[in-house]
């Protein structure tokens, strides 16, 4: 069974956790740059406020990147390079890149919180006989995610060698590269596996591209929207797609307002895949679109609202 980590496994914190920990990473990227640009280079604006502008200019560099080649994941420095260049901030070198890139991570281990139920979950799995992996798209990997994962307590569960990283193998969901790299690990066929994730577009078709059973675990706000949609008024004889117009709960998103992409639809990080594959594939990105769209790889084969429903799916590895 292979299970995604965002927002399946685990959670980000509130909101103001989330802002504080971001601006103290930009502000730390700023504080990096004072100290190797020219002062001409940067605006005139408190660290704050030029901390917010990089990661904001960072971010659409990143979603412009994988947009333009959606099966590989950026090289996080490059983006960074990019970024000050297309900010006029001046024109760094690899190392530089690397340092800055680096400074703007924000650490997993602080900024998120794991479902009450997940390794209650996972440990039961185990203990009927299931083999574990992880299939993830993330722009940071490396030493410090793999210490995060083990704070997290992760590691008594997945074998390192059983967990893909886009950071650190180069490619992205849904590209079945990066589900096959979980699966030889662990020596098991797509056939006998699962895929288990929040996001349609890379989990759940990744899953059905390869023939893995696709497990849709969406985000609480996401399925909360979803449910107060499909009983509106008229929604059973209207086309869902169109005609429900509830709109899904406001977004749990760090920073202002104006900090946000105007495409992006509300309940969704500017890093989901869900968001950022958007102009990739058609339909956009809202959930209950994707699902009533008539595309067969967007349609999960289960839906699950807590991690700990797979325990009364799968009663023994081997049994359907």
């Amino acid at each position: 069974m292979l299970f995604d980590l965002g927002d399946t496994l685990w959670y980000r914190k509130d909101q103001e956790t989330w802002r504080r920990l971001e601006f103290a990473a930009n502000c730390q990227a700023i504080a990096l740059l004072r100290t190797h640009l020219e002062s001409c280079h940067l605006p005139d604006q408190d660290d704050l406020t030029l901390g917010r502008s990089l990661r904001v200019a960072f971010d659409a560099q990143t979603r412009a990147r994988i947009r333009h080649d959606p099966s590989h994941e950026p090289d996080g420095a490059e983006v960074a390079i990019e970024t000050l260049a297309r900010l006029g901030w001046g024109h760094i070198d690899r190392e530089l890149g690397e340092a800055l890139f680096e400074a703007l991570r924000v650490r997993i281990i602080d900024s998120r919180l794991l479902y009450d139920d997940a390794l209650s979950t996972l440990a039961e799995l185990r203990r009927r006989g299931f083999l574990l992996g992880v299939v993830t798209n993330r722009l940071w990997g490396g030493p410090p995610f793999q210490e995060d994962l083990r704070a997290f307590g992760l590691f008594e569960y997945f074998d390192p060698a059983t967990i893909a990283i886009s950071a650190d193998l180069g490619v992205r969901k849904p590209d079945p590269a990066i589900f096959l790299h979980t699966l030889r690990a662990l020596k098991v066929s797509p056939s006998e596996a699962a895929m288990v994730g929040d996001s349609l577009r890379s989990d759940i078709v990744g899953a059905k591209r390869l023939g893995l059973l696709a497990i849709w675990k969406p985000k609480p706000r996401v399925l909360e929207a979803l449910q107060a949609r499909l009983v509106a008024p008229g929604a059973a004889s209207a086309s869902p797609a169109f005609n429900l117009q509830e709109p899904l709960s406001p977004p749990s998103i760090p920073g202002t307002a104006s900090d946000l992409p105007p495409d992006l639809p509300p309940g969704l990080h500017v890093t989901d895949d869900d968001y950022v594959l958007s102009t990739v594939q058609e339909p956009g990105s809202d959930p209950l679109a994707l699902l009533t769209s008539g595309v067969e790889e967007y349609r999960p084969d289960l839906m699950i609202e807590h991690l700990s429903d797979l325990l009364e799916i799968f009663p023994k590895a081997g049994e359907p």
